[in-house]
């Protein structure tokens, strides 16, 4: 989840659908597995509604599966032994000439079966060394454990970059909680956008900067091969056509987010969520965290989500979720109360739109992406587009997303 302040204006991803209408981009079907039909005729009969309103529909489908997790128990449990985390080796997609198309498709079956169910995967063979990680995590260590009054002197006013302090933003005013606690995040963030050259970034302490800008830097050709392996699975689970690049394209220019947070062990908020359920607003989240702590929905029921040395976490985002026409599912996560050490993780948000001056520049955004006969859910969005509509609720500009 990312907090949007002092933003605006931000211009278009890309103009794909000109008119005001609410029409599935199709393409000629072609012939699909029993397992891609399946998936089809499931969306489809999830198309009978259309939701008009995807920033309110988001919060009350969490809250309703959210609620049935919690009957079956509040608290997260591992996987049974004789399951494992889905940890899927995505080096085919970043080494293309070396690797076969039976290679490829195997990551894209492995890509479609977990973004069509949990919304959820860690990623291994994304060519990011170790050394990185623990400067990674060494200067975000360091950073942290400052005074307040020097890591203020790393805040912009502004939530996207720079320093935020601790209880300064608020999950909450989206997705309610009823303990006086979880009101605000038990959290400190520092942001840096993609590229690290944006004239809107703080530049943090030396050894702190450094590591974030290499590691973002690193990041884009994860980002590039995990949307074309997402591309694939669209096009394979609709049947239809689309260019390799094409998730990518459409988001052309966009900037991404990566947002250092720690978590710290708070006493008199032992039994309180360090974060509370939701699900990313944007395409898709890819993570790093020094300790576990992380949590999420899986087959109904809430599951601790383990974190081997080196892998990274990909989560599918809301517009993701509105891009496929309800496809792929929304992950719902948080961190939790149970975390025992102060914890660092590194989210980066994928696609947050690009700054302009020019205001008369439109972001029109895609429409859902529908097999032959699909009826669109969702209207045509943008990842800005969607992210304005939570940005009062967040920012404190309205007391919370219902007050229209």
């Amino acid at each position: 989840m990312i907090i949007i302040k002092n933003l605006l204006p931000i211009t278009a991803l890309c103009a794909i659908v000109v008119d005001g209408s609410a029409e599935c981009v199709h393409q000629p079907i072609s012939l699909c597995s029993s397992q891609e039909q399946e998936g089809m005729e499931a969306s489809s009969e999830e198309s009978a509604t259309m939701i008009s309103e995807p920033h309110k529909h988001f919060p009350r489908q969490i809250k309703h599966i959210v609620d049935v997790a919690d009957a079956i128990s509040p608290d997260a449990i591992g996987l049974p032994d004789d399951q494992s985390y889905p940890v899927i080796d995505i080096s085919p997609w970043l080494n293309p000439s070396i690797s076969s198309d039976k290679e490829k498709e195997d990551v894209v079956k492995q890509v479609l079966e977990e973004a069509t169910t949990s919304g959820s995967f860690n990623i291994i063979g994304h060519g990011i060394d170790d050394a990185l990680f623990d400067r990674l995590y060494t200067a975000a260590r360091s950073f942290f454990s400052m005074s307040l009054e020097q890591k203020m002197g790393y805040s912009s006013g502004n939530n996207l970059a720079g320093f935020v302090a601790y209880r300064n933003e608020s999950v909450a005013s989206i997705h309610k909680s009823g303990s006086p606690k979880e009101q605000k995040d038990l959290r400190e963030t520092f942001s840096m956008s993609s590229p690290t050259n944006n004239d809107g970034n703080v530049e943090g302490p030396h050894e702190f900067h450094n590591a974030i800008s290499e590691y973002i830097e690193q990041l884009q050709s994860v980002e590039k091969a995990t949307k074309q392996i997402f591309t694939a699975a669209l096009s394979s689970a609709k049947g239809i056509d689309l260019p390799t690049t094409y998730l990518k394209d459409v988001e052309e220019d966009a900037t991404g987010l990566l947002r250092a947070s720690s978590y710290p062990s708070t006493p008199g908020f032992e039994d309180a969520t360090k974060l509370l359920s939701h699900s990313d607003l944007g395409t898709i989240t890819i993570v790093a965290s020094s300790e576990e702590g992380l949590e999420e929905i899986r087959d109904g029921r809430w599951y601790k989500v383990p974190m081997g040395r080196g892998e990274l976490h990909v989560s599918v985002g809301e517009v993701y979720t509105m891009w496929s026409n309800g496809l792929f599912k929304n992950n719902i996560h948080r961190v939790s109360k149970e975390a025992k050490r102060d914890r660092i993780s590194f989210p980066y948000f994928t696609s947050q739109g690009k700054r302009s001056s020019n205001e008369s520049v439109k972001d029109v955004g895609i429409s859902p992406i529908c097999h032959d006969g699909e009826e669109p859910r969702f209207p045509r969005t943008s990842t800005v587009d969607h992210l304005r509509k939570y940005m009062g609720a967040f920012t404190g500009g309205k007391d919370d997303l219902w007050d229209d």
